[in-house]
């Protein structure tokens, strides 16, 4: 250490002020500065200056801020952790980011993403990927309470190869990929769908009903129809008189019809539109009444 630095550390030692010293010494008040940060610097003389709260990497407070930071939490979190505000804490990322770059305040890649940004990484919608991933256990809830996962799971191949991620499902009638609408789409086109529609239908009316094939009370009711003996004189409705007397509606009553539940014959005197119209046994529909009202009553239980 030279004389000059000399004089200024046992001037300094002695309590005298450093303006006081240049003026001792008859330097200029720069010259004393550099030579007491140099002497600081080599651990010679204490600092005068308070050791910075926000702004000092040895300070605790500085970490926590900076962990904050780069944890993505926002100035309102970091406010509140601290017992300030939103506007102090937009103040000390301030300091810290002028002092030190942005990098040291910008958010690191976390190794968990929220519910939303999984959805946009993958490019689909947060509502079928959050079922998918809490049906393979993926998803938890982070400590502030929201759906996370982790980054490396989304890789999994449970997860991209999955229609509600990849979009791409393939055509139930035709067999061609197409790329989903919405997450109960299982064909390509409205015309596959009525295409589809109408051979389900078709199969359906082809086939002979069975108890295997009938369901709920329709198959109560073929079984009683089967036992059924018309009697001698029977009497004969159209479809509007039956579906009146049954409680169904026409529909419903025509669909039994081309099930072949019911037994019907054409009139030779009505027609409609050209095409004679169907007639239906009234005893049938008497007991197409009785399993309907057995089956309501059944419910309201």
């Amino acid at each position: 250490m030279d004389s000059f630095k000399s004089q200024v550390a046992k001037l300094r030692a002695q309590g005298h002020k450093n303006k006081a010293i240049a003026e001792k010494l008859g330097v200029s008040f720069s010259r004393v500065m550099e030579a007491i940060s140099q002497l600081v610097g080599e651990g010679k003389v204490k600092s005068r200056w308070p050791k910075a709260r926000w702004t000092e990497k040895g300070s605790a407070d500085f970490k926590r801020v900076v962990k904050l930071l780069q944890s993505g939490a926002n100035l309102a979190e970091i406010g509140e952790v601290f017992g300030v505000s939103r506007e102090r804490a937009r103040q000390i990322r301030e300091k810290i980011r002028k002092r030190y770059g942005d990098e040291i305040v910008r958010p690191r890649k976390q190794p968990y993403v929220t519910l939303r940004e999984a959805a946009r990484e993958l490019n689909t919608e947060p509502g079928p990927l959050q079922k998918l991933l809490q049906k393979n256990g993926l998803l938890t809830k982070s400590p502030r309470g929201m759906w996370v996962v982790q980054r490396s799971d989304l890789k999994r191949k449970q997860v991209t190869q999955h229609p509600h991620v990849t979009q791409e499902q393939v055509c139930k009638y035709c067999g061609k990929k197409f790329r989903l609408k919405h997450r109960a789409q299982k064909v390509c086109s409205a015309q596959c769908s009525e295409a589809r529609r109408m051979e389900s239908r078709l199969r359906c009316f082809q086939s002979e009903p069975s108890e295997d094939n009938l369901a709920g009370w329709h198959k109560e009711l073929w079984v009683r129809l089967q036992r059924h003996r018309p009697p001698a004189q029977e009497e004969w409705l159209t479809l509007t008189r039956a579906s009146a007397r049954c409680g169904l509606t026409p529909i419903q009553v025509n669909w039994l019809r081309l099930r072949k539940v019911l037994n019907c014959q054409p009139s030779e005197t009505q027609f409609w539109r050209g095409q004679q119209v169907q007639l239906y046994r009234a005893s049938e529909i008497e007991i197409i009444r009785q399993c309907r009202e057995a089956m309501l009553r059944s419910k309201s239980r």
